[in-house]
């Protein structure tokens, strides 16, 4: 069994604390004693892995006579006995600490990348949106007769086709408009869509004629309408028979908005 004594000279000699003669002597022993020698390979594999987290030090030739002073067991030999282990605590309190640090960081980087990739994942829908919708609306805010004009987006309102939409531009003062269609899936080959312009002074929906969209589900019609416009509060789209109808069917809305 391994007394205390050299249980505090294998310490210091894993802290490299001990003079030459010092080591040497344990050196030799060691070589004899199983024990000791599994016990100076624990205390380096600790003092090694403490050492990986912090640059080393090397005092200077006078403080490191100091400290061998300190530690000769003729001068102060309990102070062999608690510095190693002392030195040897604090290290590792110091890993702890840088360790708990680490983490913290890395928690709120981790944090700071998921709420990147959300705002990428926003940016990548919004880019979906159509070129032609928004460079229409840009040209129309750079006129000086947006003033005159009535800019009406028209959602879709039919579950099966949910990704339809449109812009409607209405040019009071000119009596007419346009509209751009996006994503309408064309109508049976016996149907048209017909576009509807709400005035309230007239009771019901005033036409503004039949508009067509292509294979793809896009489509620009310029329109008028059927009588005079005093306010255009509303558009819709419906599906009518071929050719379009004089009053709406409401049951067959298509496209609607304000």
């Amino acid at each position: 069994m391994i007394d205390e004594p050299t249980e505090e000279l294998a310490s210091a000699r894993a802290l490299g604390a001990l003079s030459a003669e010092e080591a040497q002597a344990l050196d030799r022993q060691v070589q004899d004693d199983a024990e000791l020698r599994a016990l100076v390979a624990q205390m380096r594999g600790v003092t090694t892995l403490l050492a990986g987290t912090s640059a080393g030090l090397q005092p200077s030739a006078q403080r490191r006579a100091e400290l061998m002073r300190q530690l000769d067991h003729r001068d102060a030999p309990a102070s062999r006995g608690w510095l190693p282990w002392a030195l040897a605590a604090g290290l590792a309190v110091l890993c702890l600490l840088l360790g708990w640090q680490t983490s913290a960081l890395r928690g709120r980087l981790e944090a700071e990348q998921h709420r990147v990739n959300e705002l990428n994942r926003l940016a990548d829908t919004l880019r979906l949106e159509s070129a032609d919708l928004r460079q229409s609306v840009l040209t129309l805010q750079q006129s000086n007769r947006l003033a005159n004009m009535r800019i009406v987006l028209l959602a879709s309102q039919l579950h099966a086709d949910p990704q339809a939409v449109a812009v409607s531009v209405w040019d009071n003062e000119r009596q007419s408009g346009v509209i751009l269609v996006r994503h309408l899936k064309p109508p049976p080959r016996n149907k048209d869509y017909q576009l509807w312009i709400i005035d309230p002074r007239y009771a019901t929906p005033v036409d503004a004629g039949v508009l067509q969209v292509d294979p793809s589900g896009n489509g620009r019609v310029e329109f008028k309408a059927r009588l005079p416009i005093q306010s255009a509060n509303q558009f819709a789209v419906t599906e009518e028979a071929k050719g379009g109808v004089t009053v709406p069917t409401l049951t067959a809305l298509v496209l609607a908005g304000t």
